[in-house]
C-alpha cells in the first residue's frame, strides 16, 4: 500500500441524501474549527471500543434499580430530581449511557 503524502489529511463527503450524514454534517457546522478534528476522532475512538467491546463491564443489577427508582418517581406524577445531593455514580459506560439517552431525547 502506498503511503498518503500527508497521512494526517482526509476529505470526507457526506451524502445529503442520508438523514445520518445531514445531522452529522449540521453537527460539525457547530463546531469551532480546530473542536472538528477532536469530535471526529473521539466518535472514531469510541466506534472502535464498542466494535472491541473494551468498555469497562457494568453492574446491570445497579442500572435496572436507577431504571426503576426513575421510572416509579415518574408514575408517581413527579419528574425526579436528578441533581440530588448524593454522590453521583459516575464510569465511562454510565456516561456513555447518560449521553446516548441525552441524544436520543434530541
Amino acid at each position: 500500500m502506498k503511503l498518503k503524502k500527508d497521512r494526517g489529511r482526509f476529505t470526507v463527503r457526506f451524502d445529503m441524501e442520508n438523514p445520518d450524514h445531514v445531522r452529522a454534517v449540521e453537527y460539525l457546522e457547530r463546531q469551532r474549527d480546530r473542536g472538528k478534528t477532536q469530535d471526529l476522532t473521539d466518535a472514531i475512538l469510541c466506534y472502535e471500543k464498542a466494535e472491541t467491546n473494551s468498555f469497562p463491564q457494568v453492574d446491570r443489577t445497579l442500572i435496572e434499580q436507577v431504571v426503576q427508582e426513575y421510572l416509579e418517581k415518574q408514575s408517581m406524577g413527579r419528574t425526579p430530581n436528578l441533581q440530588k445531593d448524593e454522590p453521583s455514580i459516575s464510569s465511562p459506560s454510565i456516561d456513555l449511557i447518560a449521553r446516548a439517552l441525552a441524544d436520543f431525547r434530541g
